[in-house]
């Protein structure tokens, strides 16, 4: 078995704060109760989120855990990197109340506060499911819609296996 590593990932934490301001309004004000390790040691995968248990918690101090692969990190491009980090963000629910706020006269997401532990949830992927699964049953779940609109709204380019599937659509 070989050895795994954990070390502190400031560059990680930089990049995090950058796209929570521009991306994740209920992380906001919870920076300070997230916290972001380097794996080091053989691992089947890029990145891990995870709320933190009570013992974690109470050793840490810390409500929540990004680990980043340091073996995927150091091949990642740039933009790589920002989607890795982005996507294991958006692992972190937080409990919420919509309020009416008289002073703008808007509503608004009043979240929990970022140190109680109850106020974390994580989430599930949108999509989880096979190619084989789509291209013989096609949009068959509504996660999978949500999935292709969101394609179509960033202007996905196809690739050639993507143009394939799709010849292969119109032809049946």
């Amino acid at each position: 078995m070989s050895a795994v590593f954990f070390e502190e990932a400031p560059e990680v934490r930089e990049m995090s704060e950058k796209i929570i301001d521009k991306h994740h309004p209920h992380l906001k004000d919870a920076k300070e109760v997230i916290r972001y390790y380097f794996r080091d040691g053989n691992s089947d995968w890029a990145g891990k989120a995870k709320k933190c248990t009570a013992f974690e918690r109470h050793v840490t101090g810390y409500m929540l855990f990004v680990f980043i692969n340091k073996d995927a990190w150091r091949v990642f491009t740039p933009d790589q990197r920002k989607a890795l980090v982005d996507h294991e963000l958006c692992h972190f629910r937080r409990k919420s109340e919509r309020v009416w706020n008289e002073k703008t006269k808007q509503w608004e997401e009043k979240y929990e506060p970022a140190k109680a532990p109850d106020s974390w949830q994580m989430r599930d992927h949108d999509v989880e499911e096979f190619s084989e699964i789509i291209q013989r049953h096609g949009l068959w779940e509504t996660g999978i819609e949500k999935f292709a609109a969101a394609v179509r709204e960033a202007d996905y380019q196809m690739d050639l296996e993507d143009y394939e599937r799709e010849q292969l659509r119109v032809v049946k």
